[in-house]
């Protein structure tokens, strides 16, 4: 198996994995918060993991083992990784605006 094939199938695991924890920690609470529950738990760190297996594994789909996102030799981000860090940081960001919204919206205080 090529390393350019490993590096997609890559991005298409962080993608699943980012599926899975936005439908148990997000979407479930929401539901949860929508079918009326006194009370109901979430996890912030689901708001930056699922925008982070969003942004980088389509980025690794889309780019495989040719992703330039970093320079090895000296251990820096490149000017890509630095555009996919701040499309994960906006896409965290949104992804808990949004959250606190709805939670907002169903008469759930912060």
């Amino acid at each position: 198996m090529s390393q350019d094939l490993k590096a997609r199938l890559g991005g298409v695991l962080v993608l699943i994995l980012g599926a899975v924890i936005g439908w148990i920690f997000i979407l479930g609470p929401l539901h949860q918060a929508q079918a009326g529950a006194a009370t109901v738990c979430y996890s912030l760190k689901a708001m930056v993991l699922v925008p982070g297996c969003v942004v980088f594994g389509l980025a690794f789909l889309v780019g495989g083992d040719k992703l330039a996102y970093r320079d090895a030799q000296r251990k820096r981000l490149t000017p890509l990784g630095w555009v996919l860090i701040a499309f994960f940081a906006a896409a965290s960001a949104f992804c808990y605006w949004w959250f606190k919204q709805q939670f907002a919206a169903l008469g759930y205080a912060s």
